[in-house]
């Protein structure tokens, strides 16, 4: 990746060395990505996220090759979208629900300067009650 986002390598060790951004204070460690990966692999094992409290969590990661993406939050929204309710369901012009349609991140009204975890909040969110309605 020519621009240094997204990463891959055959060990975790190696990953952790690639994985950099001039906007990062400190390198990743290899043993803290390996650790981290050991943990959340016992978490598949146990059926349970301890930490995230993610369903059932159900795919190890110990097959190479390994990789990784930078990411980095920043604060921009476009302060206007769709109306949605508490379950992130759209609300017509007559304040009623509109079924089977969801709205998050962007293009979802009401909250200005939060972001990429808007997003992925209210995708949680939205995904689980639209999960449910299926």
């Amino acid at each position: 990746d020519p621009a240094g986002y997204f990463f891959g390598a055959d060990t975790l060790t190696e990953l952790a060395g690639r994985i950099y951004n001039p906007n990062q204070t400190q390198r990743m460690q290899g043993g803290v990505l390996e650790q981290t990966l050991a943990r959340y692999n016992t978490f598949v094992d146990e059926g349970v996220d301890a930490d995230f409290g993610k369903p059932s969590p159900r795919y190890k990661i110990q097959t190479p090759p390994f990789y990784a993406a930078w990411s980095t939050p920043i604060l921009h929204d476009s302060l206007c979208g769709l109306r949605v309710d508490t379950r992130c369901r759209v609300i017509d012009l007559e304040e009623e629900v509109i079924e089977g349609l969801y709205c998050v991140g962007e293009a979802m009204g009401g909250f200005p300067q939060h972001g990429l975890g808007r997003c992925a909040l209210f995708g949680r969110v939205a995904g689980g009650y639209a999960a449910r309605s299926a």
